[in-house]
């Protein structure tokens, strides 16, 4: 996926973690997804996905229900789609080929968010890193980089350099998604150097097996070698634990 078009879905995730109401997008656009599945043409009469999406109202009403008119703009104001004239909706054309890594994202983001929003969490730092820790757990290690960063960038505290650690580690695991040896390797290098002063535990991380599976998973990568990264076993990689 694109960066920019990365960073677009990106950010609806993003809103709709901090704006219960804003995950209705990632649940039309997941419709939206389902609807157009297995045709030639990516277009859609809007009337068409409104009534796939007021259909699964059970699934919906936590955040708020369809709200179709809610739903129309937000699907026309999301920079995705176009809707034209005449109602009908469809994925921009400059994401068209992309279209099935949108719809694997859109996926995710909903299963992530159903989880996220029935669960309460302080304003403080350790809810961000419980936050954090669901999407470390659905594999969205860009998106965890993303709503870390945001806090690091802003944070003044002694805790700065261990938030950076943990943001690297993310972006290692980033890097081994995309196959690219050299920027895992660094990213764990720089994170660990970052994170394991602070053992066995910090800001409510538990990080004594954490590291040790850490340091298992940055072996297998050096051991793979640049351009096998695609082999890595993901089973290797730890939970991050954040005692409430």
């Amino acid at each position: 996926m694109r960066s920019e078009l990365r960073d677009k879905v990106a950010e609806l995730l993003m809103e709709a973690i901090q704006h219960r109401e804003r995950a209705i997008l990632l649940f039309w656009l997941r419709g939206y997804c389902q609807v157009t599945e297995g045709h030639d043409s990516p277009a859609v009469p809007f009337s068409r996905l409104a009534q796939f999406v007021r259909r699964r109202q059970r699934e919906i009403r936590w955040c708020g229900g369809s709200q179709e008119g809610w739903g129309r703009k937000l699907v026309a104001d999301s920079g995705l789609f176009r809707l034209d004239d005449t109602e009908t909706v469809a994925i921009a054309p400059r994401y068209e080929k992309e279209l099935p890594h949108i719809c694997e994202k859109a996926v995710a983001y909903w299963t992530l968010l159903k989880t996220l929003h029935r669960r309460r969490y302080s304003e403080e730092l350790r809810g961000v890193l419980q936050r954090a820790a669901l999407l470390w757990e659905h594999r969205l290690f860009f998106e965890f980089h993303e709503i870390l960063e945001e806090v690091w960038m802003e944070w003044q505290g002694p805790e700065r350099r261990f938030l950076q650690g943990l943001i690297q580690l993310g972006v290692a695991f980033y890097h081994i998604q995309r196959n690219n040896y050299r920027g895992a390797m660094n990213m764990f290098r720089n994170g660990l150097v970052k994170v394991t002063p602070r053992a066995p535990r910090y800001c409510g991380v538990e990080l004594k097996k954490f590291l040790e599976r850490i340091e298992k998973c940055q072996g297998l990568v050096e051991d793979l070698g640049p351009g096998h990264s695609d082999r890595f076993n993901w089973s290797l990689v730890p939970a991050l634990e954040v005692t409430r």
